[in-house]
């Protein structure tokens, strides 16, 4: 009997425990869905609008995300003009304030892209436009098309469209000073689509409108424009390229960067840059004017001198540039020498020197190279066209070891100072260690052409040039990774990629990107067939 009621007794003690046990419901299915608008005050492609305020209501709570940047409103209206509000925070719907008249007979867009999301889950409402009408009537009109980078492989997203129309006040300086009368933008795709828009002739103009003042600024930033002017209606697709322009030579003030050393700060093309010194002093002045590796900075050096100012003139074939730089104590600069490797150098390397002052001359009576074996190697040293490096040139095997060792008086900089000794050790992989890429190009419509080989980031790894079918295409001693191939259709036969010019209409030069990622192995021939036609 005792042990029947002690079983009955722990089975009630379980039933209890069982059902005093909470338990985690399975919450359903994920909500997936986005958003929607439930009504809007005023209603959506209302007409004659006059309202101070709109009010867009929503199924559910709902938060703006990336708002600032997702927001396009077309034709642009001041910001001051306008307040959206809640910007933080989850609601059931959107406020706009109207804070001041809007133009007469015009249709307005508020797209406000993808930053409309649920308040739960970051579902978001896709490209949700509010759309109204100052006017008796609502534009109805459209253009649409694809952006992408001239060079690049991987474009920007948002990348601005604008719409000027042509009227008695076109020019070409309007993208630079003028708002446009329609803004579209890619947001993060690279399609763009402009809606709502009124019958006329335009010009379409894209831009990576990086400051957000519905301008072009070309010291940083990207167009693209349609050759042609738009006449709406159109059925086409418009697509454009946008590109950097190289901007014109113009000259900062100058400063005084050491003892013997001036800097001229300056932005665009230096190339056919002279700068002459206009003091007369009793001795000869050597000079020589080079172009820093980091900064976008031409440096005078000049021998010693006494003096209390000095005076320049900066040519650059359009214009002379005056300038008077005052003396100042400053340090004086000391050379340092360091080498382009301290450990392996690749087989399609060349072993090089890089100095701290512009180099002078090099003396190679000086200079000793030997192999593991302890054998000399013949080489040909020379002082690059940028003054600061001395590349080595021999004959570079696999699988060996070097050491280049450097006596002094090998090295003279522009001060007349030479190099104390130097020892440099460095050795090179086995031929196994690397891949090859061997390359046939058809249906090339214009020779030259220059195909590059590019990693991940686009940095260029190997070029070769093509100036006939006859030209083969090999990558050799190539490492292994992934790599991607572009071709650059050469027109001016210049050996390099020009970019565009908006006010010439001057388009950059055609870039194909094969759309094919090649995986190198080591001790591998990778043979690639590449249509362009495709």
């Amino acid at each position: 009997m005792k042990k029947t009621n002690f079983l009955l007794i722990c089975l009630i003690s379980v039933l209890i425990t069982q059902c005093a046990k909470r338990g985690i419901p399975d919450g359903g299915p994920k909500d997936e869905a986005p958003p929607f608008l439930l009504k809007a005050e005023p209603k959506q492609n209302s007409i004659n609008f006059s309202e101070k305020r709109i009010r867009l209501y929503f199924n559910e709570y709902i938060k703006l995300k990336d708002f600032r940047k997702q927001l396009v409103v077309s034709p642009p209206i001041d910001k001051a003009l306008y307040s959206i509000s809640p910007q933080s925070g989850a609601s059931k719907y959107i406020q706009i304030d109207i804070n001041n008249s809007l133009p007469k007979n015009t249709t307005y867009v508020f797209n406000f892209g993808q930053s409309i999301v649920d308040n739960n889950e970051g579902n978001p409402l896709p490209f949700f436009k509010y759309v109204f009408s100052t006017g008796g009537y609502i534009d109805s009109l459209k253009i649409s098309g694809n952006i992408k980078s001239a060079i690049k492989r991987t474009p920007d997203d948002f990348i601005s469209t604008f719409l000027y129309p042509f009227d008695e006040n076109f020019n070409d300086s309007l993208i630079f000073n003028s708002i446009p009368n329609y803004v579209g933008s890619t947001l993060d795709s690279t399609n763009y689509e402009m809606t709502n828009l009124k019958k006329g002739k335009y010009l379409l103009v894209a831009i990576k409108d990086v400051n957000n003042n519905y301008k072009f600024d070309p010291a940083f930033e990207q167009i693209g424009f349609v050759s042609d002017l738009v006449d709406l209606p159109i059925n086409d697709s418009l697509n454009m390229e946008v590109f950097k322009e190289n901007l014109p030579f113009k000259s900062f003030k100058p400063f005084l960067e050491s003892n013997n050393r001036v800097g001229f700060g300056f932005s665009g093309i230096y190339s056919n840059v002279t700068i002459e010194l206009l003091n007369n002093f009793d001795k000869d002045i050597k000079s020589v004017l080079t172009k820093n590796k980091e900064k976008d900075t031409l440096s005078y050096w000049f021998s010693d001198i006494k003096y209390d100012s000095l005076r320049f003139v900066l040519n650059n074939n359009e214009q002379k540039n005056y300038y008077t730089v005052k003396f100042k104590e400053a340090e004086k600069d000391s050379l340092i020498i360091t080498p382009s490797t301290k450990t392996s150098l690749e087989l399609d390397e060349k072993f090089k020197i890089f100095s701290n002052i512009p180099l002078d001359s090099i003396n190679t009576e000086y200079i000793k190279l030997i192999n593991k074996d302890s054998i000399s190697i013949p080489f040909k040293a020379v002082i690059d066209k940028n003054n600061f490096d001395i590349v080595f040139d021999f004959e570079l095997l696999p699988n060996d070891k070097y050491t280049l060792s450097v006596f002094p008086n090998a090295i003279a900089d522009f001060f007349k100072s030479s190099n104390d000794t130097l020892n440099y050790s460095f050795s090179t992989k086995s031929r196994a260690d690397y891949g090859t890429i061997k390359a046939r190009i058809e249906n090339i419509v214009n020779f030259p052409i220059i195909v590059q080989l590019t990693n991940e980031k686009e940095e260029v790894i190997q070029e070769k040039v093509l100036a006939s079918y006859e030209d083969t295409c090999v990558f050799e001693n190539i490492l292994p990774s992934k790599y991607f191939i572009r071709i650059i259709e050469d027109a001016n036969e210049n050996n390099k990629w020009d970019t565009g010019s908006f006010l010439k209409r001057i388009k950059p030069e055609k870039i194909f990107h094969y759309k094919d990622e090649l995986i190198v192995r080591a001790n591998w021939i990778l043979e690639e067939k590449i249509n362009l036609s495709n």
